[in-house]
């Protein structure tokens, strides 16, 4: 009995050290979807990359490091993929994207508080500057027109306190992050508006097309996605982070 007992231990403990995993890029400061706390990734997108692997058997670990060296790692194939990004023409044919977004966004632009202005679409920015965080995406209507003049920073923190300055008229990002940002810093506090949205694109997985695996955990991405979706799991994250 004894013998049979310490085998099915070994079991269990070769089954537990057998079992896949899988190393994902986060980016460090996109909170509520990713960043960094306390060292390790946090956020809703983490949660849905984190469930859906283990609904197919796969462990995902993450690597949280800043947007652009991350995208950079995934084509490389130094990582398996890096969210969250935007299949826009730019970027489109250098990985592999899954079926349905990680979720979709609100891309909007914002000025001081004192603008009058509402409603403005990417072609209204034409002449004009707006800031943007370095290599982020924001549509193609946004990221194609070479008409709108771009002053690029390194976080959108670091945008918003230009535009806060008077050193440019508007800022781009994303809605959720926007009000992130509003309630953790007092100074922004009251000061900005929305004045226009250049577009609601999905976020994504950006898989690596540098290395075999990631056409192969493309797949069981797809196939965990489609599987929270259905048993209310996803449902249940957005409740928890929204």
């Amino acid at each position: 009995m004894k013998r049979i007992f310490l085998s099915v231990l070994f079991s269990l403990w070769a089954a537990s050290a057998a079992a896949e995993s899988v190393l994902i890029g986060a980016e460090d400061d996109w909170a509520p979807y990713s960043a960094i706390v306390d060292g390790e990734a946090r956020g809703f997108a983490v949660d849905v990359v984190r469930e859906a692997f283990a609904a197919v058997g796969v462990q995902a670990h993450f690597e949280v490091l800043p947007y652009v060296r991350c995208m950079a790692m995934a084509k490389a194939g130094q990582l398996i993929g890096c969210f969250d990004a935007v299949p826009n023409h730019l970027i489109d044919g250098h990985y592999l994207w899954h079926a349905q977004p990680l979720f979709r966004a609100r891309m909007n632009v914002y000025a001081l508080a004192s603008s009058r202005e509402h409603g403005l679409s990417a072609q209204d920015f034409e002449g004009k500057t707006v800031g943007v965080t370095r290599d982020y995406e924001y549509g193609d209507e946004f990221d194609l027109n070479t008409r709108i003049r771009r002053e690029v920073a390194a976080r959108n923190e670091q945008g918003f306190r230009k535009l806060l300055a008077g050193r440019m008229q508007y800022m781009a990002a994303e809605e959720r992050i926007a009000k992130a940002l509003f309630a953790r810093y007092p100074a922004f506090a009251g000061k900005f508006r929305e004045v226009g949205t250049v577009a609601t694109p999905g976020l994504y997985v950006a898989f690596t097309k540098s290395v075999p695996q990631g056409a192969r955990y493309l797949n069981k991405f797809n196939e965990g996605y489609a599987i929270i979706v259905r048993n209310g799991r996803y449902k249940a994250l957005e409740n928890k982070w929204f």
